[in-house]
């Protein structure tokens, strides 16, 4: 199901192109008044189909003299909230802000130097579905972030005081259009794609674009996509996406998300015990939906293994 680097480079000037090239012209503008951190968000397109993955990248200009490191809370994420509404500026869906604790390997914080412009990749997906009916949409983002230089540190401690939520609203239009089953299947090749590291690219590069588009195969939402996030957790079940991938399995509710984490589990060829008891749990929470085929395809599964204590958010 990975295609060789050979294979998919024609696609990747035809589909997803990745927040490295920001088409501008699908930007939308806002700033804060008297702030010195200037916003913009932006796609790679405006169109897409139901339940593709919508990659938006906030570029963050810094307009001062000094380096400014924006907190965006835990895993980079805690900061935003999300909107979709429709052309009567009616709410369709509304995704609120995602709180984690924890461990974590992926940073609170991004610097971003003066007179420089950065920029943050962020799946809308994560936040609101857009398994919508073809038409056009308001996306609204909305961002609380802390910066690092206004954090005050108490008087004789070690300890610092967080300093204050700056808010701000992006806005910007997408297009959901009707589904090509052929065409939707070349984005989710091109997505993995990226499992292969190109000779001219730095590894550290290759990474932070090979995990982009992971989060955007394990955060899709069409069953197109359940051969491909099954994949991606034979090659990698320890992946940072796992959580996103079984959720996303079992959102479809099918025997083929079934049979393919049972698949996994038993497969001695794939080293999994760390994450053995969440695959187990999701051929569990698969059972909930009570469905003849799936109840009957693993049922000799649930003989053999009992049902894990795994702490996961519920799947709409």
């Amino acid at each position: 199901m990975i295609m060789k680097l050979k294979q998919f480079g024609r696609l990747l000037t035809m589909t997803i192109i990745l927040a490295s090239s920001i088409d501008m012209s699908t930007n939308a503008y806002a700033q804060e008044s008297g702030k010195l951190l200037e916003w913009k968000i932006g796609t790679s397109k405006q169109v897409f189909y139901p339940g593709e993955p919508v990659l938006l990248t906030l570029n963050i200009k810094n307009s001062g003299t000094q380096e400014e490191k924006v907190n965006f809370g835990m895993e980079g994420i805690g900061a935003f909230s999300m909107e979709i509404r429709d052309s009567n500026n009616i709410i369709i869906t509304k995704g609120s802000k995602i709180e984690r604790f924890g461990f974590t390997t992926r940073s609170s914080f991004l610097d971003v130097p003066p007179s420089k412009i950065v920029q943050k990749p962020i799946v809308l997906n994560r936040w609101c579905s857009t398994l919508l009916p073809p038409g056009k949409y308001h996306i609204i983002c909305n961002v609380e972030y802390r910066l690092f230089s206004e954090d005050q540190k108490q008087p004789g401690t070690i300890v610092f005081k967080a300093g204050p939520i700056h808010r701000t609203q992006l806005r910007l239009d997408i297009q959901i259009i009707g589904i090509d089953g052929q065409k939707f299947k070349k984005i989710l090749e091109t997505l993995t794609g990226f499992e292969v590291k190109p000779e001219s690219q730095s590894t550290g590069e290759w990474l932070e674009e090979r995990d982009r588009a992971r989060e955007m195969l394990a955060l899709t939402e069409s069953e197109l996509a359940i051969p491909y996030q099954l994949q991606l957790l034979r090659i990698d079940p320890d992946t940072w996406f796992r959580p996103d991938a079984i959720n996303s399995l079992v959102r479809s509710g099918t025997l083929e998300a079934a049979s393919g984490l049972v698949q996994i589990i038993e497969d001695p060829s794939i080293h999994k015990e760390d994450a053995k008891h969440a695959f187990i749990d999701g051929v569990y929470r698969l059972r909930e939906t009570g469905k003849p085929d799936i109840l009957s395809a693993t049922n000799e599964f649930v003989a053999k293994h009992k049902r894990p204590f795994v702490d996961h958010p519920a799947v709409d």
